[in-house]
């Protein structure tokens, strides 16, 4: 059995608090009862450079270091080195201990054992403990009680703070599919044959911000592919074309369409997936874009080929689009090698302070002073092989 040694640092001279007690904002452990004589256990915390403690009794506080043996913090508190207490309401707090630590109070006939709680749960409902009548008595302390039966001496430390289960962790405010015809009284015919009704209640509110959505379709399966940010576009040849559509989204924190017969989708990034869903991307936004950057950065205007580039922003309602055609200024193989790329930088903006409180919470943005900017993405157009 690993042998302990028992020991501590004491402070030169016990601090009178004088009605004001030493304060410990390090220390994450107490004793729930501290009278008398005992001690207390525990492993020493990753990271803590030592293990200290203070213990107040009247109104006299002492603080010490404790010795640490092989990763163990343990100290005695007796009436030899000063540290037992003799008086109703003293408290043990103790900094540098990992959860797990316990200790024990010595009375005449038998000792009590308790763990050592962490300050954090001493706020939590307290129950009142049944009374075992005048045999036992009971003594409160801080999130326990000291009992003792007066006939034959046995003592305990009995917590009267219940543990508490674990909160399930929110869902998302935004949408329930209900599998059926919607159930919201509140939700119109779009709504109900839609099948979803909005989640406003008892659900996680997001932070409000979003995602500007660049997607393309594959010109072999049809499917819808998604161009992160600053991500590559191939520039087609001959007279092949590709088109870039760019919406704005919820970032999928948590939002719910702030109109109660709105649709339960709206701006929710999870109807994105598909053609019919895109309809339900947040309204109210405005787009720009620039070919290039810097000093040499171009704005791009809606209808004006520009590098091969064409923007729209009338055809797809609340999007912008980019048709990408060749260019031979940017790729081509003959008579002189050209491979040069072309990026568009995209920024969404809402200038009219109602299109944020679409949604609940309200899509943040910039100050009007620099736009009203909502987000924003950008893509660069490559030369083929």
């Amino acid at each position: 059995m690993k042998h302990l040694t028992l020991g501590l640092v004491l402070s030169a001279v016990p601090t009178a608090s004088l009605g004001q007690a030493v304060s410990c904002p390090d220390c994450r452990h107490v004793a729930s009862y501290f009278k008398g004589e005992g001690g207390f256990i525990g492993t020493v915390a990753d990271g803590a450079a030592e293990v200290v403690f203070v213990a107040s009794c009247g109104s006299v506080s002492i603080t010490g270091e404790v010795l640490v043996d092989d990763g163990t913090a343990a100290l005695l508190f007796t009436g030899r080195n000063g540290l037992a207490c003799d008086q109703d309401g003293g408290s043990l707090e103790i900094a540098g201990l990992e959860d797990g630590g316990w200790y024990w109070i010595t009375d005449v006939e038998s000792s009590a054992v308790g763990n050592l709680v962490s300050k954090d749960v001493l706020d939590n409902e307290r129950v009142k403990l049944t009374s075992a009548g005048e045999g036992v008595s009971m003594a409160m302390g801080m999130g326990a009680v000291f009992m003792k039966e007066t006939s034959s001496g046995r003592v305990g430390i009995l917590p009267n703070i219940l543990p508490e289960p674990p909160m399930e962790a929110l869902r998302k405010c935004g949408f329930d599919f209900q599998g059926t015809v919607g159930t919201d009284a509140a939700a119109t015919a779009d709504q109900a044959n839609a099948r979803y009704t909005r989640r406003t209640s008892g659900c996680e509110m997001g932070d409000g911000k979003t995602i500007t959505l660049a997607t393309t379709t594959n010109t072999f399966t049809g499917a819808r592919v998604t161009i992160p940010d600053k991500g590559t576009v191939v520039r087609p040849g001959g007279t092949g074309s590709v088109v870039v559509t760019i919406d704005l989204w919820g970032n999928g924190s948590g939002h719910f369409t702030t109109a109660a017969d709105g649709h339960a989708l709206h701006g929710q990034p999870a109807a994105a997936a598909t053609d019919a869903g895109r309809g339900y991307r947040l309204t109210g936004v405005t787009y720009t874009a620039e070919l290039g950057t810097g000093p040499s950065g171009v704005d791009l205007a809606t209808g004006t080929k520009t590098g091969g580039i064409t923007m729209d922003t009338t055809t797809t309602t609340n999007a912008v689009t980019f048709t990408i055609e060749a260019d031979t200024e940017y790729c081509r193989t003959r008579p002189t090698v050209r491979n040069n790329s072309a990026t568009v930088t995209v920024t969404a903006a809402m200038s009219d302070a109602s299109s944020v409180t679409q949604v609940t919470p309200s899509v943040a943005r910039s100050s009007t002073a620099t736009g009203g900017v909502v987000g924003g993405t950008s893509f660069t157009v490559v030369c083929g092989s």
